[in-house]
């Protein structure tokens, strides 16, 4: 179906933007248009203050001509006449934020908003709509503590949204609810479907514990250097006078000693072939991306399940995150879901393995 400029619009703009519902806030829309954003992707940077620097992105599968030239005049409209957008969008954000405001009792608005509009690759082309504002007093600050989410309590994400928060890389995080699907250092990230509770999403954090200060640094590091030390000198008597503690010559091991003309042979319970670490200690991510790679970059997702053995959910969750970072590609051959690393070459084939792909796919 092609996609007219009008139609893109409506969707950007109206599907998927935070409105107030009964119990807070609520991802609002997300009514069925006939082209919907193929990911929605928004990140809430909080700071020491409790304001936020927020960026929503809407990412559009550009997979046919008519779609790519419904874009190029949608942002052609919008670098020539961006307030058009950025007013309606600022004006729905700050209704959102005056909910919150009354839920909370702080004082909040929505400045700075901003709107872009660029083509972007990951396997696949995607046109992408960028809104970023700032929105003051999102989160609550008390003793150095800073309390996220109560001004987006009862939000509702879609199976195509994810929503990450971060704080300041010298913060730790106290508690975290609900369970996140992926923590980093400083963020969190949930990915839809996931409906919050009325006091969710939470995250507490404060500042990190620094107990201990310069004197006891400096202790480490001399310790640390008295150590090494130590090892030289004993590594320079064994290279020089070729002994050990008791004095006496130092003895290779049985198992070293041999002809002239014979090879040494590894040593039992080595692996020669080591390089390539065991699954068990690979992140699973690694393992989609490591089996990705082993199978010519592309495989039915199906198959993933079934060499890791995992549930469908689990995988579909697993692959979710990786195309939510852009390290995977996804797209439909009748019922399936085929999985591809960015830049895999899908012009033929028939998804169990090799390039192929299906022009009527569905990008998930």
């Amino acid at each position: 179906m092609g996609r007219s400029a009008g139609t893109l619009v409506v969707v950007i703009v109206a599907t998927a933007l935070l409105v107030p519902t009964a119990t807070g806030v609520g991802l609002g829309g997300f009514e069925q248009q006939s082209v919907d954003a193929d990911v929605v992707v928004m990140t809430a940077d909080v700071g020491p203050d409790g304001g936020a620097d927020w960026t929503v992105a809407y990412r559009i599968r550009l997979d046919d001509d008519n779609a790519t030239q419904a874009f190029e005049d949608l942002r052609a409209d919008i670098q020539a006449n961006p307030s058009a957008y950025t007013d309606r969008f600022g004006n729905r954000m700050q209704r959102t934020a005056g909910a919150a405001e009354n839920a909370t009792g702080r004082e909040m608005a929505v400045e700075n908003v901003t709107v872009s509009a660029r083509e972007e690759t990951f396997g696949q082309t995607y046109g992408v709509i960028t809104y970023r504002f700032q929105w003051t007093n999102f989160a609550a600050v008390s003793d150095d503590r800073i309390e996220i989410g109560d001004a987006l309590s009862g939000l509702f994400l879609d199976s195509e949204t994810s929503l990450t928060v971060r704080w300041p890389a010298d913060y730790q995080a106290d508690s975290v609810a609900p369970q996140a699907d992926e923590r980093g250092n400083a963020s969190v990230t949930w990915r839809g479907q996931e409906e919050f509770g009325d006091n969710e999403p939470r995250v507490v954090v404060s500042p990190e514990d620094t107990t201990g200060g310069e004197d006891e640094s400096n202790a480490l590091l001399v310790g640390g250097v008295l150590a090494l030390v130590g090892i030289a000198a004993a590594a320079y008597a064994l290279r020089r006078y070729g002994v050990l503690g008791g004095g006496e010559p130092a003895e290779p091991p049985a198992s070293m000693v041999g002809s002239d003309d014979s090879e040494a042979e590894p040593a039992a319970g080595t692996d020669a072939d080591a390089g390539t670490p065991p699954a068990e200690l690979l992140s699973n991510e690694e393992q989609v991306l490591q089996l990705l790679e082993s199978n010519s970059g592309r495989l039915k997702q199906q198959q993933v399940a079934g060499e890791l053995d995992w549930t469908d959910a689990k995988t579909s969750q697993v692959i979710g995150g990786l195309r939510d970072e852009d390290k995977v590609e996804t797209f439909r051959i009748g019922r399936e879901n085929v999985v591809t690393l960015p830049d895999t070459d899908v012009t033929g084939g028939d998804g169990d393995g090799g390039g192929g792909t299906d022009s009527g796919g569905e990008t998930r």
